[in-house]
């Protein structure tokens, strides 16, 4: 969920080193498609086109809100903000609910602040007893504090209930749904995360975990194959008979500024040279292979303002903007309108938020419309695996995640590289790529850091399923390293990246492809660090211009440490031959960021140049396929 700063709900509890915060006039008949027929059931038999503009697309159920959620199904409506989006930017999920595909049997967690289990459009969808409240110890996670309705409107988007004359709907309206309070009050603990996330007994029946929080990755944080990764491991590999279970993950909300907790936060200085502020692989639980990381897009089909990017993005799916003036999503809120983000709307004008308790149209204060975030774009994202899970029972996770990948929509077709110009140590004026757009790998698939394999396209992969030959089993390689004898220069505003090759033998297809890298250097920000494979694909693993700014405000050290980063660029093709790491410093002069701590304001933090040149130390790399 993601707010403008002033309502920005943040949760800051430390586990280990790491803090998360959370990234987060209507019929009431069945719309009725342009063939003019009711919205009534199929069989999936009938030669009908599936498309975003089917003339058989429609919604079923009789919820009141349904036609204002726009990620459902995108008419052009306005969902209750001052304009609408552009018609067809949706999860193209209509056949699936038609034909009754809605999530059932389809155990989902969401791990987050809370969840208000007996709220009247979730209630019959909550595993009775399944929950648990880290904070009270006990099996309701119902939130008590006002700020705490992130992970009931996360709840809303992948399992509101259907049909019930109430609210809106869920993309998986009859998943089966549980909730922990992770990120309440001193509830990240390790022993606390394992519950949520796998433990035998708690939770190692869920098929789908909803991980819509973050941190802020602005230091490095090394790599280990500890508790988590096995845990992650075990979970998607052999959980459920063997069919596994997915983690779906938020990519970030810090293109723009990176929030700290409270009111804390750090934003570039301009423009930033339209590069993100946050890579989404500077947060090393993001570049966890078993995450599925999905950025966020607005109801205009273009990437939500505050997204963050990069090369460890799987998919995108409907994050919105802010519900003011563009729609965000109209989903669940805390009961009640001294509770959730009702309470935080009293006096808006009518037009800007018109569900807030200002209506008739939700006089109880029972839902919002101002959800969004890639803490939007991860339930989108649930709600479709759930339906897939639900229709194919028998497919993994990983089969799963194949579909969604292989039948993506291709957004914001004309979305472009970013260059970058600076001054070389020559004193000449060069030009880079600082991040592509997107691209073709050597094999013809298309990939985007900004948008990963694409829009989640729910009949498509429904579609394609039915034919569809399961991959092989999951190979996970061993880490190779560089074993580097001496350290590589890496030359200040150098004219020429510093270059270093593995070679990987072995004819694996290739699914994803982790580094972990060691440098040196007192500005690592400056960096664009880029992995070349055997067929000379380039995937920009670490844009610079980045907010990995931590060691100049006190938080973390400067330099690489053991850092995990991840690509699905080079998805199919070989692994086999060399593959080649290029880091090139970028800039030679001081730069500028700005630091706001809330409590004193903003201050302009002055970063001097690096007094040194940077050092390649050391990298390895391990690849996923088959």
């Amino acid at each position: 969920m993601l707010q403008s700063k002033s309502l920005a709900l943040s949760i800051s509890v430390v586990l280990g080193s790491t803090s998360f915060v959370v990234q987060a006039g209507v019929s009431t008949d069945a719309l009725n498609n342009t063939s003019g027929e009711i919205c009534g059931p199929l069989d999936g038999t009938e030669n009908i086109r599936l498309t975003r503009d089917s003339i058989h697309r429609c919604l079923t159920g009789n919820d009141p809100f349904k036609a204002q959620q726009w990620h459902l199904m995108n008419t052009g409506q306005d969902g209750f903000a001052l304009r609408g989006g552009v018609a067809g930017n949706d999860l193209n999920l209509w056949w699936a609910h038609r034909r009754g595909i809605y999530g059932e049997g389809v155990n989902v967690a969401v791990v987050d602040d809370g969840l208000e289990i007996g709220h009247p459009d979730l209630a019959a969808n909550i595993t009775p007893n399944a929950s648990y409240d880290f904070v009270g110890q006990d099996r309701d996670p119902t939130p008590t504090s006002p700020g705490d309705a992130h992970g009931t409107s996360v709840a809303g988007i992948i399992a509101a209930v259907r049909d019930n004359n109430i609210g809106g709907q869920g993309v998986a309206p009859e998943a089966a749904l549980r909730g922990f309070n992770f990120l309440g009050r001193d509830a990240q603990t390790l022993t606390n995360w394992y519950i949520s996330h796998g433990q035998p007994g708690r939770s190692d029946d869920v098929r789908i975990f909803n991980q819509s929080y973050g941190i802020g990755g602005i230091a490095s944080g090394d790599y280990s194959d500890n508790f988590m990764e096995r845990t992650y491991r075990h979970m998607s590999m052999n959980s459920n008979n063997g069919l596994g279970a997915a983690f779906i993950k938020s990519a970030g909300n810090g293109y723009n500024i990176i929030g700290l907790g409270g009111r804390d936060y750090i934003a570039p200085t301009g423009n930033n040279s339209g590069l993100p502020w946050q890579n989404s692989n500077q947060a090393g639980d993001n570049a966890n292979y078993w995450n599925i990381v999905v950025s966020a897009l607005n109801a205009d089909g273009e990437r939500s303002s505050y997204s963050t990017v990069g090369s460890n993005v799987f998919l995108t799916a409907l994050g919105g903007e802010y519900g003011s003036r563009s729609p965000a999503h109209v989903t669940t809120d805390l009961t009640g309108c001294d509770m959730g983000y009702n309470s935080q709307f009293r006096g808006v004008p009518h037009r800007n938020h018109l569900l807030h308790g200002s209506t008739k149209l939700d006089p109880t204060c029972d839902y919002n419309s101002t959800m969004n975030g890639t803490s939007s774009a991860a339930p989108n994202t649930s709600g479709a695996f759930a339906l897939m899970m639900s229709a194919y029972p028998n497919l993994t996770q990983r089969d799963i995640r194949h579909l969604l990948a292989t039948t993506a929509t291709q957004v914001d077709e004309n979305y472009g590289d970013i260059s970058l110009t600076y001054t070389t140590d020559k004193g000449r004026s060069k030009t880079i790529t600082g991040l592509e757009g997107w691209q073709k790998n050597s094999v013809g698939r298309w990939f985007s850091p900004y948008y990963g394999f694409g829009l989640v396209n729910v009949n498509a992969a429904l579609k394609a399923a039915e034919t569809y030959e399961q991959l092989p089993p999951l190979d996970v390689g061993n880490w190779v390293s560089s074993q580097l004898v001496e350290p590589l220069v890496i030359q200040d505003a150098g004219e020429t990246a510093t270059n270093s090759t593995i070679i990987k033998q072995g004819n694996k297809t290739v699914e994803s492809v982790q580094v972990r890298l060691n440098i040196d250097h007192q500005r690592m920000s400056d960096l664009l660090i880029e992995l070349e494979s055997p067929a000379g694909t380039r995937s920009i693993l670490m844009s610079p211009r980045n907010g990995m700014v931590g060691h100049a405000i006190g938080q973390g050290t400067s330099g690489f440490r053991d850092h995990p980063m991840l690509t699905h660029k080079f998805y199919g093709e070989s692994g086999d031959g060399n593959w080649t790491l290029h880091v090139t410093d970028t800039s030679g002069k001081s730069r500028s960021f700005t630091h706001n701590t809330g409590e004193n304001g903003a201050r302009n933090v002055t970063m001097a140049n690096n007094r040194e040149n940077g050092q390649l130390k050391n990298w390895s790399l391990r690849i996923f396929g088959h």
